[in-house]
């Protein structure tokens, strides 16, 4: 038997003192609270140290990352970090190793040997797309502030599925946001508008519309912007400010983080959609 969250949905306000909401019953579901931190980073600012980087790739609470630096015979040499585990939100730490010698790629393969500790990693992050790591090999020490290597920035257009769902202490209904609708990107950087088409009830209707600059930092996406939302024939009932970030596009749709500020409801929370044809 499947248990379900029931929850409202707060459209905006129409008139002083006037909610719209609805009430959905939906799964409940565990997820996880932490940035994706995997990505492909280097020193930051971007473009200072070109030439070596951390490739990392995360799942759940444990990254694991593969350095590619040079040793001092100026050689180049790679280390790898199979297991570096959360310690907090934003932070995490574990052994460095290196391996002695391996197979051959044009060879079949015999494994390899020589693998040792050289010392410990750890990464601390202040922001989705920027942090420091600091590592050690032998006794040597390193610090670096690292961002997230961008080579080529996501285009969004198209047709989606979607929603944007999140939580104010201003916005009533207990402050829950839920817009679920059809949304609509035009997206020709760094120009970016977003159209959530969504019904209120069975004769009410409305449209929220985001637009603002997108900026490309690794696989992440920023847009800083406006968005006013039209209710049930009532133009600019909610308008604001929004900061779109950690948006992350895949052939299947996008998904990212919203925050609104509005003299009508100030909230924060998650947006995305999945594409409504192939």
């Amino acid at each position: 038997m499947t248990a379900t969250c029931v929850i409202g949905r707060v459209v905006g306000r129409v008139a002083a003192g006037v909610v719209l909401v609805l009430t959905l019953a939906l799964p409940c579901a565990a997820v996880t609270s932490t940035t994706d931190y995997g990505d492909l980073w280097y020193n930051a600012p971007a473009e200072s140290q070109s030439g070596w980087g951390v490739n990392i790739a995360h799942q759940g609470d444990i990254l694991f990352a593969t350095l590619f630096v040079y040793g001092q015979d100026t050689r180049p040499h790679w280390y790898v970090a199979s297991s570096v585990s959360a310690t907090s939100g934003n932070a995490f730490n574990g052994q460095l190793f290196d391996v002695g010698s391996g197979t051959y790629f044009g060879a079949p393969w015999t494994g390899i040997s020589g693998a040792r500790t050289v010392g410990n990693i750890a990464f601390t992050f202040d922001s989705a797309t920027t942090g420091s790591m600091t590592y050690t090999v032998d006794g040597v020490q390193v610090t670096k502030s690292i961002v997230r290597q961008t080579w080529r920035g996501d285009v969004l257009s198209g047709i989606y599925v979607g929603a944007v769902n999140g939580f104010g202490a201003t916005c009533g209904n207990n402050g829950r946001i839920r817009i679920p609708g059809a949304l609509v990107v035009t997206h020709t950087p760094p120009s970016f508008l977003m159209t959530l088409d969504f019904a209120v009830s069975a004769t009410q209707t409305g449209r929220c519309t985001y637009r603002g600059n997108y900026a490309q930092t690794g696989s992440f996406g920023t847009v800083l912007g406006t968005y006013s939302c039209d209710v049930n024939g009532v133009v600019n009932a909610v308008t604001g400010t929004i900061t779109l970030d950690e948006i992350r596009a895949t052939r299947n749709g996008f998904t990212g983080r919203i925050a609104v500020v509005s003299p009508q409801c100030d909230y924060a929370g998650y947006f995305g959609g999945v594409k409504d044809s192939f």
